[in-house]
């Protein structure tokens, strides 16, 4: 009886949260984001590819972004956007500085590119994040937009390519966040797993989330280090 009770509550707060998010949708974007959007640049059997886009509640959002202080001399940018949830979230907590994302789904995409176009801090981009220059943005937000072994490119694309320090806050983070640990330039400023906020239950099964700060110099640093310690 006990999980029988559990699952009931565990379907009612979804079921609040998706309905108070469209709601708040509406307000922001003219039109919820709700609607799950289904990938097709997905290979789970080989650990490659995108994900789905599936909006991340407020509540959620909310309680991530409690540790992360975006100033003006700031330039977001949420990878792989989806319908732009992430954005309405920063433009509805009045951010001060510019906003960007990037998906590559074009259903997607072309809603979040839709209802942004009235605000000028805000700029959506149709395309590949493979092919993004991320020296412009100090900070990223993921919300797994990729399996594993693409998740594990883009960081090594990053390291790569990256002049400056990054915050990056990365939603969803227990299929592939281990790939950041112990690898030189990156530290985990905070992580958390969650299963209810407010009493409310705020998926299935518990999700966490953690913020790293990148720093290039650090990489070379620890790289060197690295090498030192072999010869």
């Amino acid at each position: 009886m006990n999980k029988f009770f559990k699952r009931v509550h565990s379907t009612a707060s979804i079921r609040f949260l998706r309905l108070r998010d469209g709601l708040i949708d509406r307000r922001i974007c003219g039109q919820s984001l709700v609607k799950y959007v289904p990938s097709v640049f997905r290979d789970d059997a080989n650990g490659v590819g995108m994900t789905g886009s599936q909006s991340t509640s407020y509540i959620i959002l909310n309680r991530v972004f409690s540790h992360v202080t975006l100033t003006p001399e700031d330039s977001f940018l949420d990878v792989g956007c989806g319908k732009g949830r992430v954005l309405a979230f920063l433009l509805k907590n009045r951010a001060p500085c510019a906003l960007s994302g990037v998906e590559i789904n074009e259903i997607s995409g072309c809603v979040a590119q839709e209802w942004t176009a009235r605000y000028p801090q805000v700029t959506v981009t149709i395309g590949d994040a493979f092919q993004l220059d991320y020296n412009p943005y100090t900070v990223l937000f993921l919300g797994r937009p990729f399996l594993p072994k693409t998740f594990l490119e883009f960081i090594e694309r990053l390291e790569n390519t990256l002049i400056h320090p990054i915050t990056f806050i990365y939603w969803v983070d227990q299929q592939s966040g281990y790939l950041l640990q112990e690898r030189p330039g990156w530290e985990m400023e905070y992580r958390e797993t969650l299963t209810t906020i407010h009493g409310i239950r705020i998926a299935k099964s518990s999700q966490s989330y953690s913020i790293w700060t990148y720093d290039p110099s650090r990489r070379m640093d620890g790289n060197d280090k690295h090498e030192e310690i072999h010869l």
